[in-house]
């Protein structure tokens, strides 16, 4: 499946999950095309924003940090992720992520049922 960046859909959401600030996603496969996964996004985060945390049941969610770096809070300890790094919660689990730096970060994100 080919899907082209003007095809995708763009977000705007404040305050995710409880966090700060309003996180720019662009999802790039729907749910409906992807049957198995309910999120695949590019998630974009300015400095100090963030999504509280939350837990995951009957899912797991992966991030995949794409430029910058981010704190990933996983079971309640705190992970510094560069870019590269990943993080995966399973079902069961929490996790947040925030954007503790002085410039931007993006992650890929994906849920996977």
């Amino acid at each position: 499946m080919i899907k082209r960046k003007e095809e995708m859909n763009h977000t705007a959401k404040a305050n995710m999950r409880g966090g700060s600030g309003t996180i720019h996603g662009v999802t790039i496969f729907e749910q409906s095309e992807l049957p198995k996964t309910r999120v695949y996004s590019v998630m974009t985060f300015q400095p100090g924003d963030s999504i509280g945390v939350h837990s995951h049941t009957g899912e797991g969610e992966s991030y995949l940090i794409l430029d910058g770096e981010a704190v990933v809070t996983e079971d309640g300890v705190d992970y510094l992720l560069k870019a590269g790094d990943a993080e995966y919660c399973s079902d069961g689990h929490t996790h947040a992520v925030a954007n503790q730096s002085d410039r931007l970060m993006s992650l890929l994100a994906i849920v996977i049922l």
